[in-house]
C-alpha cells in the first residue's frame, strides 16, 4: 500500500495524479495540496494542515495552528509515519514554490528516507550507506547529490564508478545515464541524494 502526500505547490509541478495513483493508494491532502488533489477528479482519504493555503477547513481534516515549529509537510509524514501500513510514501508538490520550502521538504527526506519527493520531471531519495538496485523506468538521467563527502561505486550506467570519492560541492556524478535497465549502486560510506529525471 502507497501513500501519497500531495502538498501545496505549484500544480504543473506535479505529475498527471489520474495516472500516478493507482487502486489502494492513500491520499494525503496537505493543506492547499488539496485543490491539487480535486483538480485531477480525485478525492482526499486524509487530510492535514493549518490551512492557511487552502483558505477553509476541510470537514474531517486534522487542524494544526498556522504558528508552529513543524512545516505542514512534516506533521503529514510523521502522522503517516506512524501508521506504519505503508510500504511506500510519494510526496507531490512540494517543490516550486518558495526555495526555502523545497529545500527543506527534499532535506526531510533524511528524516524519513521510505519517502521520495516526486515532480513531472524527476524523482529524488535519500540514500543511506549500503546497495541498491536502481531501475531506469522511463527515466534517463541519473544525478546524485552527496550531503557529506562520500565514496560511490556505480555499474549499469554510462559513467561507472569503482569506490570513487565524492566531494560534497563537486558536478562529478550529475547527470549520469543507464546502460542497462537497471543500475547497481553501493555507496561504501556518506550520504546521498539521488535523482532520477526524465529527458527533455
Amino acid at each position: 500500500m502507497r501513500a501519497i502526500l500531495v502538498c501545496a505547490g505549484p500544480r504543473e509541478e506535479a505529475p498527471d495524479l489520474r495516472t500516478f495513483c493507482q487502486p489502494g493508494d492513500f491520499i494525503v491532502g496537505v493543506d492547499g495540496g488539496v485543490q491539487t488533489i480535486e483538480s485531477f477528479g480525485l478525492t482526499c482519504d486524509l487530510t492535514i494542515g493549518d490551512f492557511d493555503s487552502l483558505g477553509y477547513v476541510p470537514e474531517g481534516a486534522i487542524v494544526h495552528p498556522a504558528e508552529k515549529d513543524e512545516t505542514d509537510l512534516e506533521l503529514a509524514l510523521r502522522t503517516v509515519s506512524e501508521k506504519k501500513q505503508f510500504e511506500d510514501t510519494f510526496i507531490i508538490g512540494a517543490t516550486g514554490g518558495r526555495l526555502d520550502m523545497t529545500v527543506q521538504n527534499v532535506y526531510l527526506l533524511k528524516r524519513y528516507p521510505e519517502a521520495r519527493l516526486v515532480t513531472k520531471r524527476e524523482e529524488v531519495r535519500y540514500l543511506a550507506e549500503g546497495t541498491y538496485a536502481v531501475e531506469a523506468g522511463s527515466y534517463y538521467y541519473l544525478s546524485f547529490i552527496p550531503l557529506v563527502p562520500s565514496t560511490l561505486s556505480l555499474s549499469g550506467v554510462k559513467y561507472p564508478l569503482d569506490a570513487h570519492p565524492v566531494p560534497v560541492g563537486g558536478s562529478l556524478t550529475v547527470s549520469n545515464e543507464w546502460c542497462a535497465s537497471e543500475a547497481k549502486v553501493e555507496l561504501h560510506q556518506g550520504e546521498l541524494l539521488m535523482m532520477r529525471t526524465l529527458k527533455e
